[in-house]
């Protein structure tokens, strides 16, 4: 029997930004954070790639970036080991790429390219995907079309795609012009999809923005933000979806988007949301259980002030809970920071630092523990230089690290 589709909508309005809230206290000592793995990665082509992305499949994770001129990929063990780093080149005239692992006899074993382009009379667009055996051995087949746009070669904003946590099919989702919706679907190791597309939400309707995928609670979660028919004005869309292609439930948040894309992380019970605006930072939970009022107000944990304006607000590059608090990962302009924020939207004192050699690094990638673990860190990793960020023979390592608060 297939499962029933759940859809859940939620809005609610912002508690008011105090100034200074919350943020301008001692940043003496840890705030009860700690890292309980720290592993440098020797620097390649690959873990010195500024800005690759970091993978959860089965119980280990995978390594994928490109240069412009090729994807590389590598596993991770839990533990922070890397093996089998490969590279394949794309296609000429591609110099942008989407990636993920899927699997044709075991989870990972190969590697998915995708790649815009136009046919043959230039009128439609097409995403293309290459299904690269994961030791780095020639393809078995030719690129195949997967998905076409007929109304030519869409932004690269409007297609994203990500390996499976389970790790047999790769998740895709694109913004279809067409119908006016986000549209899911899982490609299998052969670089085919595995049934009909489906929408992410069928009350939700452009503009979109902020297509991506996120942690979540299902195999693959699609996160964006849109205009709906059931909030009064746009929110969030979290899809959850599986391996399958079918999109499982669809939760609705009446969040604002401020001046950047919000940051989710599953929880045991919902999930909690992090954002920017021109005030400061934000941090609200959804907790289901607590209908009708299953949103808490959203807290102010910073001010714009405390970081000398709202045009110097670092990223927040990941989110997790920790038991009742949060921690929010901050890329400051010379370290990471985690950040931890009590279930009241208080900041506890002080920040868990990451290590850098010189203050040097590239863009963090950053996963939250799975909502079934009782317990789990943080993961994040960055390139971390001895050189300028930027340079054209970079020199450093990569960082692995588990964070955790008690």
């Amino acid at each position: 029997m297939p499962r029933r589709r759940r859809h859940d909508v939620v809005a609610f309005g912002l508690a008011a930004l105090a100034v200074g809230a919350a943020a301008c206290q001692a940043d003496a000592g840890d705030a009860g954070c700690q890292l309980t793995r720290q592993v440098t990665l020797a620097g390649t082509p690959l873990t010195l790639l500024q800005d690759a992305r970091l993978d959860q499949v089965g119980q280990g994770y995978y390594l994928l970036g490109s240069d412009g001129a090729n994807v590389r990929w590598a596993a991770v063990s839990s533990e922070g080991t890397l093996s089998g780093e490969e590279a394949q080149p794309l296609p000429p005239g591609v110099t942008s790429a989407y990636y993920a692992v899927a699997g044709v006899e075991t989870p990972g074993d190969t590697v998915l390219v995708g790649y815009l382009g136009t046919d043959a009379a230039g009128a439609n667009g097409g995403l293309a995907v290459i299904a690269f055996p994961a030791d780095g051995s020639p393809p078995a087949a030719p690129a195949t079309t997967v998905v076409n746009f007929p109304g030519g070669v869409p932004a690269a904003s409007s297609v994203v795609m990500i390996s499976s946590r389970a790790g047999m099919n790769a998740g895709l989702a694109w913004i279809d012009s067409g119908s006016g919706q986000v549209m899911f679907a899982t490609v299998d190791g052969t670089g085919a999809k595995t049934g009909a597309p489906v929408a992410t939400s069928t009350s939700s309707g452009p503009p979109f923005s902020c297509l991506a995928f996120s942690a979540g609670k299902d195999d693959l979660t699609v996160l964006y933000y849109a205009q709906t028919t059931t909030i009064p004005g746009p929110g969030w869309i979290i899809a959850e979806a599986n391996e399958g292609g079918a999109v499982d439930s669809t939760t609705e948040l009446g969040l604002p988007m401020g001046t950047g894309c919000a940051v989710v992380s599953p929880t045991a019970t919902g999930y909690g949301v992090s954002w920017q605006d021109t005030e400061g930072d934000w941090l609200a939970e959804y907790m289901p259980q607590k209908a009708p009022n299953p949103l808490s107000l959203s807290y102010p944990f910073a001010s714009a002030a405390d970081f000398g304006g709202s045009n110097l607000q670092p990223p927040i590059a990941g989110l997790a809970p920790f038991g009742t608090d949060f921690g929010v990962l901050l890329a400051r302009p010379l370290d990471v920071e985690l950040w931890r924020i009590e279930d009241t939207g208080s900041r506890r004192a002080g920040a868990l630092i990451f290590p850098s050699i010189a203050g040097n690094f590239g863009t963090v990638s950053a996963l939250a523990p799975s909502p079934f673990m009782a317990e789990g860190p943080l993961v994040a990793t960055y390139a971390d230089y001895t050189s300028p960020v930027g340079a054209s023979q970079p020199t450093g390592g990569r960082l692995f690290l588990n964070a955790v608060c008690y």
